[in-house]
C-alpha cells in the first residue's frame, strides 16, 4: 500500500503530465486548420467553462441529453474540448 507521501508524489507527476499534454494539444490544435461549428456547437462551446455539467448543458440549451452528448463527442474530435473530473463530476474545458 502507497504511503501518503508517495501517492503525493504520484498526484504532482500526474499533474506535470497533463500540464505538458495540455500544451501538446494546443500546439496541435493550432497547427490545424480551424474547425468549422454549428450554431448549437458554438452554443455548447460557451458552457464548456469547467463549470457545467452535462445536465446543466441540457438545461441551459434545451437540447436532450443524447443530442448534447453527440455534440460534445464531436467537439472533442475537433480537439476544440477535453472533458475533466472536478468534485466528483464530469465537467468540460475548452481548449
Amino acid at each position: 500500500m502507497a504511503t501518503e507521501e508517495q501517492t503525493d508524489k504520484l498526484l504532482k507527476s500526474l499533474r506535470r503530465i497533463e500540464s505538458k499534454l495540455d500544451v501538446l494539444v494546443r500546439l496541435q490544435k493550432a497547427s490545424m486548420p480551424k474547425q468549422k461549428t454549428t450554431p448549437t456547437e458554438k452554443e455548447i462551446l460557451k458552457l464548456c467553462d469547467m463549470k457545467h455539467t452535462i445536465q446543466d448543458i441540457v438545461k441551459e440549451t434545451g437540447k436532450n441529453e443524447s443530442n448534447v452528448n453527440r455534440l460534445l463527442s464531436e467537439l472533442r474530435k475537433k480537439v476544440l474540448i477535453k472533458s475533466v473530473k472536478m468534485n466528483r463530476k464530469l465537467v468540460y474545458k475548452r481548449l
